[in-house]
């Protein structure tokens, strides 16, 4: 009788060790995926949050742009640059780093533009992002 209890421990020990084994490797696969995860979360949100900057210095720029004359306020889509401190449009689109940033002007009444920034940018190898701010610019000196 002494034999079969020694076996049984053993066979029951076998199973623990098993079973502790599967467990460790479900933890270990999921504490490596949610570092993944978050260090992806973290750089996605910071590329995010650097877009909706350059899309606000858009704006900023066509307000600028506004300033010197509403007349150079024209439809279309147009890059942004800096020249002799002032911003004015420049082509279609202007690049910084991995963004794309244009501006789009249309008109929106009498004496009245929409203004949208649009910037786009490759996340990852499948997702593209994009952030968009409007705003609208009047002629406030018509005369």
């Amino acid at each position: 009788m002494e034999w079969l209890n020694t076996n049984s421990r053993t066979g029951f020990s076998l199973v623990e060790v098993l079973l502790s084994a599967a467990m460790l490797a479900f933890l270990v696969t999921a504490m490596v995926g949610a570092l993944i995860v978050g260090r992806e979360s973290v750089a996605t949100s910071g590329a995010q949050n650097r877009a909706v900057f350059l899309a606000e210095e858009g704006l900023e720029a066509a307000r600028d742009v506004r300033k010197d004359a509403y007349a150079n306020l024209t439809d279309g889509t147009h890059g942004v640059t800096m020249s002799t401190n002032k911003w004015v449009f420049s082509g279609t689109s202007d690049t910084t780093d991995i963004f794309t940033r244009v501006i789009t002007v249309s008109a929106a009444g009498t004496d009245r533009k929409q203004v949208v920034s649009t910037i786009t940018w490759q996340q990852t190898a499948s997702r593209t992002g994009i952030v968009t701010l409007t705003t609208y610019l009047t002629n406030w000196m018509p005369f």
